[in-house]
């Protein structure tokens, strides 16, 4: 059990945490933009009139990928859904507007297979994630995210064995359903009441207000245009505002 504390709110007892990954491990301002842009090109072949329409549904702002936006907090299968509504007002049936959906986000899958490699953990936080499992604490994901991709970030930057679990957006239910918490603490077999929730989105928040959790942590650090977080206990800006303590003696997250 350790003490976390945050810009003056502690949790304590805390035997696990659960993290979000998008914008709270993973630097993927940039990357989900690109990604944003392109699905919406793809289906502007077909109907032009829709790109700018696409664009602001996915959250795309100039230079900038909302953070509370569609493409950054929503699940793939959501975005495409999203998508396909959109054609489907062009008078396409819906089964056909499914398809076509499908097939553009296919064809961007295919160009930006490798996003664990376009997507590196944002600074601070290989430090923070190996404080906290030093420290005895037991560690999670929770993210819109596919499993696969969860995997493959973990894998690629060698942090795969600093959690015991991990869970996508494509295995319901997804955030911010606190059934998805409840059943990660579950398997990581401790007290939801006992396990903080990190994350950039209301999604993390929301669920671990539901889900019973000792509290949530909300970051900003992973965006330009820092999020506006409404459910979460306290708001980080950086790795290093979060304190871990053990025994008394209060450790930084980062050395």
């Amino acid at each position: 059990m350790v003490r976390l504390s945050c810009r003056g709110r502690s949790f304590d007892p805390v035997a696990a945490v659960v993290f979000d990954k998008d914008g709270t491990l993973a630097d993927v301002a940039n990357y989900l933009k690109a990604v944003a842009i392109a699905r919406a090109v793809k289906i502007a072949e077909h109907f032009p009139n829709l790109k700018a329409s696409l664009l602001q549904a996915f959250g795309v702002m100039g230079d900038h990928l909302d953070p509370t936006g569609l493409q950054a907090v929503g699940t793939q299968q959501e975005n495409l859904i999203a998508a396909a509504a959109f054609v489907a007002t062009q008078g396409v049936p819906w089964i056909a507007a499914l398809e076509r959906a499908n097939a553009a986000f296919a064809a961007v899958d295919r160009e930006f297979a490798a996003k664990a490699e376009l997507t590196p953990p944002l600074r601070g936080v290989i430090e923070l994630v190996q404080r906290l499992h030093g420290l005895g604490c037991a560690l999670a994901i929770i993210s819109s995210d596919r499993t696969s991709e969860i995997e493959a970030f973990l894998d690629t930057y060698h942090l795969k064995p600093f959690f015991q679990c991990w869970q996508g957006g494509d295995e319901p239910p997804t955030k911010p359903d606190p059934q998805v918490f409840l059943r990660v603490c579950d398997r990581l077999g401790v007290r939801p009441d006992q396990t903080v929730v990190i994350g950039d989105a209301d999604s993390d928040g929301l669920m671990a207000r539901q889900g019973g959790a000792a509290g949530s942590i909300g970051v900003t650090w992973g965006w330009h245009s820092p999020p506006v977080l409404n459910y979460c206990d306290c708001v980080a800006t950086s790795p290093c505002e979060l304190h871990i303590s053990l025994d008394g003696s209060e450790q930084l997250a980062d050395p």
